[in-house]
């Protein structure tokens, strides 16, 4: 079962509309909608509070939506690994990291230059 028919499964046995759990979510009614059709997803958050409203697990609420676990894995896992695998650090990502060198370098081109001058 599809996310956005689990959400509107339980939301229906609790007899809230879409409006109702907007309310208590502090979202708009349209993101309601949105993930009851499965056009987007929601938010780990607003999972975990779907999870706690209507009482069940999250494995429960998202389990057996294939589309949305490709899609987890894809954003929170892959995107991670292969930016780290295919990239290098660059040398404004090095000085960004490693702003600190710059002081005990000054400091010795500085002594280097009052010493030999």
């Amino acid at each position: 079962m599809e996310i956005g028919s689990k959400i509107k499964e339980k939301r229906e046995q609790k007899h809230w509309s879409q409006d109702e759990l907007a309310e208590i979510l502090n979202i708009s009614r349209q993101s309601i909608s949105k993930w009851e059709l499965n056009k987007v997803y929601p938010s780990i958050d607003m999972l975990i509070k779907m999870s706690d409203l209507f009482d069940i697990s999250l494995d429960e609420l998202i389990k057996g939506d294939k589309q949305f676990k490709k899609t987890i894995i894809e954003t929170y896992q892959d995107p991670v690994s292969k930016h780290n695998q295919e990239k290098g650090m660059n040398g404004w990502e090095f000085l960004a990291g490693h702003w600190w060198l710059f002081f005990p370098v000054a400091a010795v081109i500085w002594w280097m230059v009052q010493t030999f001058i």
